[in-house]
């Protein structure tokens, strides 16, 4: 067995300074009375780090030694060449540890350096291992110890191993707003994740400054391109993720962490019980054999057994689960009512005062904690007091749970209900916990929380998930299914939102809530472009009761619009301007400027779309859903004032023109450069340029759906030019294809009788007319009526009415040929 030394040196032999620095460090630190040791082969040496006090790492690349000290906080960097500070330095660490200064961790001295190699030869770094082998531990360890490596900090994410695979990102998207939000000081809500992903990363980077993320406890087996989406797209991160064991394809250095060696078993056993004898050190490394060194089980096992002695060290199981029911065992009442707690709730921290709420303020509480603290059961950390995971699953194992979920359940409510309250994100799965536990009215309302948070971050298939448990509840009502049908409404499922807006109706208890769901329902209606049932349902007795909520004046606007009525919606709107108090709400503005488009006045909906982006910005919530349309709706109108007086002959080269321009001014991502991008590549389809123009469109809608996302105009303008770009190389079926793709969203966005929404019906029923797939009658159909809404909406006197009359007159000579 190695003896204990206060120092170990290490550095790389193939660094040609390294030997003689080594040789002055040894004589300095043995003339200061500490015992020394030099590391010559680091894979055998496992006992000699584990049994060091201090390591002395000499890092040449960045020209600095580096100090390591279990449990020793502070500075642990310094220039190599300065010999009285480095001297220093390493005493006051050794002295730190021979006084006795908890340890956070034991050994580990290889795995720290290989996490801190592999994380300088690639960004991401994955940590496997079994449950309570030490893995979380490690990486906290190394975030401590490498901190000034990152001095941009810590972020840190998850647990998330409870979660299902397929709830993953759904959480992480939770998870990274509030610790992005909290570490930015922004409110990051209304992002969707791939957007909130690029902004953070961006943000992040933007001082130059290196960020470790630790994203704990990710699931076994998710595939790659899930993994790859927890990683921040910016080189000023390096990503050390825990997992537990399992394969997985994905291509990423990994550090499989086994258990503790026989020496750093016996040190950590002796942290907590030193063995008296040579027999007990027998038994213990006996033990450590058994156990196959883990950590969890060393812990337990000597926390359990206090007493000196061979009879307990030879009776000590040998297995974590077995060692953690001892330990939990010796727990006094409060703290096994708080583990009784915390196995009820997600393996998360929580919040004192539920345990507080739930125990009645037993006396003794703050003891209680301490004792879970030094028993290593749990932990105090921000958000609350933290269960060891494996802790929490065997207390949850066989639990009787009695009244304890109910009391948690409303306790937690009473904390979700202030939308003020930090670490939301954990609540939440709290809630999610908790929700299996309880009776159907809390299960309801914990639920109902939890999809309202996925809803606000515009996670709304997640938000539909939680939906589909609720209306699956035994006493649901009637705002559980309008408010479903909401959800379902941005899903883009209008036939499902239709028919649970009609069942909100049925149970609907009052006025009140007949007339919500009478709203959603004809909304639903809206969205499908059945404006007949939408007036039969609602609107036809709009404004009904002097109508003054103004949610239902901008849905009642909003409606007017998509029927193609835009001056009766400003005229709405303008009226209830004058009566706010205090500037108006954005969703009023952003439809304000969306009616003044359709009514081509673009100079005033730039001035709306203006005051909403100047808005956002002065809270910093730059990309924020909202504020994106702004900037969207903004480039439209600047670039329709660019063109207003161009002549179509030369509209592909100011298209062109303007691109660049808004491009130097914004950059070439910007809302208006990507507008002008789309302008020219759709002006290349004039010229008789499809190949180029597909080109083209293309890898505009590659930018555009990476900076602004898939679902909003200029996307569908962008697929509109893709498919005639198609079927101008004759490929019908495929120019089908993807107006099918685009149809139903124009008509849920613009409307049935918007122009670019009549131009993808014209086309679409060409493209099956002559896609050769036998659909010639509905062809017929959508021609006829796409060319009878036109003349209706925007008269005889259109180019859109011109190419309708053509498009009626292919039909008729295509139907001719095919009947002779």
């Amino acid at each position: 067995m190695t003896d204990r030394f206060d120092v170990l040196l290490c550095f790389t032999p193939a660094d040609p300074d390294g030997a003689a620095l080594m040789d002055e460090w040894e004589s300095a630190l043995r003339d200061a009375g500490l015992s020394v040791l030099r590391d010559t082969a680091v894979d055998d040496s496992a006992d000699a780090l584990a049994n060091s006090r201090a390591v002395l790492v000499l890092c040449s690349r960045a020209d600095r030694a580096l100090v390591v000290a279990p449990g020793a906080d502070g500075e642990h960097a310094v220039d190599p060449r300065n010999l009285p500070a480095l001297v220093g330095l390493v005493l006051r660490k050794v002295a730190d540890v021979r006084c006795g200064r908890p340890a956070r961790m034991v050994g580990r001295y290889r795995e720290l350096l290989a996490v801190h190699r592999g994380l300088q030869a690639r960004p991401v770094l994955m940590v496997r291992g079994l449950p309570g082998v030490g893995k979380t531990t490690l990486a906290e360890e190394y975030a401590r110890l490498f901190q000034d490596t990152f001095d941009g900090g810590v972020l840190r994410l998850g647990p998330f191993g409870q979660h299902a695979p397929e709830d993953v990102l759904s959480q992480f998207h939770l998870a990274l707003a509030r610790a992005a939000g909290d570490r930015l000081g922004a409110d990051l809500a209304g992002v969707d994740f791939d957007r909130l992903r690029d902004h953070v990363a961006e943000r992040i980077g933007a001082d130059g400054r290196r960020v470790l993320v630790l994203v704990d406890d990710v699931p076994a087996g998710l595939p790659p391109d899930v993994l790859e989406r927890l990683i921040l797209p910016t080189s000023a991160v390096c990503t050390v993720l825990v997992s537990r064991m399992g394969n997985s394809p994905w291509d990423v250095s990994a550090l499989d962490l086994a258990g503790l060696s026989p020496g750093e078993g016996l040190g950590l056993f002796s942290e907590y019980r030193a063995p008296a004898d040579d027999a007990e050190r027998e038994a213990v490394l006996r033990l450590v054999e058994h156990c196959g060194g883990h950590p969890i089980t060393l812990r337990a096992n000597a926390l359990a057994r206090p007493r000196q002695g061979i009879e307990p060290l030879v009776s000590c199981p040998d297995t974590a689960p077995q060692a953690i029911r001892g330990l939990l065992a010796g727990c006094g009442p409060v703290a096994a009512g708080i583990v009784r707690l915390g196995g009820l709730l997600a393996p998360v921290p929580f919040p004192l005062g539920i345990a507080h709420d739930v125990l009645g303020g037993e006396d003794g509480f703050a003891e209680a904690v301490g004792e879970l603290e030094e028993r290593g059961v749990a932990s105090l950390v921000d958000g609350g007091l933290r269960l060891q995971p494996l802790v929490a699953e065997v207390a949850r194992a066989g639990i009787d749970p009695g009244d304890l979920p109910e009391s948690a359940a409303t306790s937690l409510l009473r904390l979700l209900s202030d939308d003020r309250t930090e670490y939301r994100d954990f609540l939440l799965q709290h809630a999610r916990a908790l929700a299996e536990r309880t009776s159907a009215v809390l299960r309801i309302r914990l639920l109902r929380s939890v999809a309202a948070a996925h809803e606000r971050h515009r996670d709304f298939f997640a938000a539909g998930e939680i939906h589909a448990v609720i209306l699956s509840t035994e006493g649901v009502t009637s705002t559980d299914f309008a408010t479903a049908a909401r959800v379902e409404i941005a899903c883009g499922l209008s036939p499902e939102a239709v028919r649970h807006a009609r069942h909100a109706l049925l149970s609907a208890a009052d006025d009140d809530e007949r007339y919500a769901a009478r709203l959603i329902a004809a909304q639903a209606f809206d969205c499908q472009g059945d404006y007949d049932a939408g007036d039969r349902t609602f609107w036809h007795e709009f404004p009904c009761r002097g109508e003054t909520r103004l949610p239902v004046i901008v849905a009642h606007a909003r409606a007017l619009r998509l029927r193609g009525r835009a001056r009766e919606a400003i005229a709405s709107l303008d009226a209830i301007l004058p009566e706010l108090h205090g500037p108006p709400p954005e969703d009023l503005l952003l439809e304000y400027a969306r009616a003044l488009l359709l009514d081509d006045r673009p100079g005033r909906a730039r001035e709306v779309a203006a005051e909403v982006i100047a808005a956002f910005h002065a809270t910093g919530r730059v990309r924020h859903f909202q504020c994106v349309e702004a900037e969207l709706l903004w480039a439209e109108a600047t670039i329709t004032l660019e063109l207003r007086d161009v002549h179509p002959d030369r509209s592909a080269a100011v298209s062109r023109e303007l691109e660049a321009r808004y491009g130097r001014c914004h950059g070439s991502e910007s809302p208006t450069a990507l507008t002008a991008a789309a302008l020219a590549g759709r002006a290349l389809l004039l010229r008789g340029q499809p190949e180029r123009a597909l080109t083209a469109l293309s890898a505009t809608e590659r930018t555009v759906l990476r900076v602004v996302g898939g679902e909003n105009r200029l996307r569908y303008r962008i697929r509109h030019g893709i498919a005639l770009a198609h079927g101008q190389l004759r490929d019908f079926g495929r120019q089908a294809e993807i107006l099918e793709e685009i149809l139903q969203p124009q008509i849920r966005l613009l409307g049935s009788t918007h122009p670019e929404t009549l131009e993808s019906r014209l086309d679409l029923g060409l493209a099956l007319a002559f896609s050769g797939r036998d659909q010639y009658r509905r062809a017929t159909e959508l021609v006829d009526g796409a060319a009878d809404d036109i003349v209706a909406t925007l008269g005889h006197a259109t180019e859109l009415s011109e190419k309708a009359i053509a498009a009626k007159r292919v039909l008729r000579g295509k139907a001719i040929a095919a009947w002779s």
